[in-house]
């Protein structure tokens, strides 16, 4: 995995506390230097999955000091090459480890926030996505529709409502929230717009497909999310790209707006229910992921409160889901 470096600041000579932490802890190499009279740096170099629990105990060690900072800095590379001990890998399959390696807490927190932004630029990438999924979806051409599936603006409230479940944080759930919502109303409006100036055939492939839904969309929601999450804390944001593709939350609905402007209200409510498929499945995907690499708030207290704050999401999306999945099967008649 990636390595990092973390640059630990504080205003008192932290090598003998810091000593102590770092013989519990896994480390590549870290060295201290008096900056001035007032003022000490400690640079800790190391793998980034390493990286959330000296975060964690440096808070806990120094988060009463009022000069105490700590920055992480992504590290491309690093010479000597990091040879990865025997002992120590043996020593790691012992510990409890997550299923999965990931980045730290607070690196997820910073890019995960930074999607859920709504300023000018965050909205006028709703609506560009939007025109283009329209006019693909409008001309049945699939390069364009995938275009405004890689833009995707969607994606990211999506997976922050399950990353601010996990963390038990109420604070950012209500801005994904809000965000979604937002992103999801204007991209819904301009396509009912669309769909009242200009007539549209329900027939063609690329609007008829996202008014079908089956079992296997259910799959391959799931499947998006899960990759969703997966690469965010794997710090690989150039794989989302094909989990934005795979996720098309935009698409449907567009098609739902369309239709609806057209006056075709099955067609409309069949392409809504595959968009909502796909919201359920990628937020009930990611909170699982989540879990499962065993992300979580860093005290007790807060811990408890997200505990009990997943177990209501996943119970709640479940019954979306199971509901979702109920009028996929009256829809289909089976």
């Amino acid at each position: 995995m990636a390595e990092r470096l973390i640059e630990v600041v504080l205003d008192s000579d932290p090598r003998d506390r810091l000593s102590k932490i770092l013989e519990e802890i896994s480390v590549i190499a870290h060295w201290s230097a008096k900056l001035d009279e007032d003022m000490w740096q400690t640079k800790i170099l190391l793998l980034a999955e390493n990286s959330e629990k000296i975060l964690d105990t440096l808070a806990r060690e120094f988060s009463s000091n009022p000069s105490f900072r700590v920055v992480i800095i992504p590290v491309e590379a690093s010479i000597p090459r990091v040879e990865e001990d025997k002992e120590e890998k043996e020593k790691q399959q012992v510990e409890d480890k997550p299923i999965f390696k990931r980045i730290s807490r607070e690196e997820l927190y910073q890019d995960i926030s930074a999607s859920i932004s709504n300023n000018a630029v965050d909205l006028v990438m709703v609506v560009l996505s939007a025109i283009v999924a329209t006019i693909g979806l409008v001309r049945n051409s699939p390069s364009i529709v995938v275009g405004a599936m890689v833009i995707a603006p969607m994606l990211g409230p999506n997976v922050a409502q399950a990353f601010a479940t996990t963390l038990g944080d109420s604070s950012l759930a209500f801005k994904a929230i809000r965000t979604n919502l937002i992103r999801i109303g204007l991209g819904f409006i301009f396509s009912l717009f669309v769909g009242f100036f200009l007539r549209v055939e329900h027939t063609i492939p690329e609007i008829s497909s996202r008014t079908v839904v089956d079992f296997g969309d259910i799959i391959l929601a799931f499947s998006s999310g899960t990759a969703a999450a997966l690469s965010m804390t794997s710090g690989l944001a150039t794989s989302l790209i094909g989990v934005m593709v795979a996720a098309s939350l935009l698409p449907p609905l567009a098609t739902s707006g369309i239709l609806l402007g057209n006056g075709n209200l099955q067609g409309s409510l069949n392409a809504l229910l595959l968009f909502f498929v796909n919201i359920v499945c990628v937020n009930l995907s990611s909170t699982i992921t989540f879990r499962l690499q065993g992300l979580g708030p860093r005290t007790w207290w807060e811990a408890n409160k997200a505990g009990k704050a997943v177990k209501v999401a996943l119970i709640g999306w479940f019954i979306l889901l199971s509901l979702l999945a109920f009028a996929i099967f009256l829809d289909r008649g089976i």
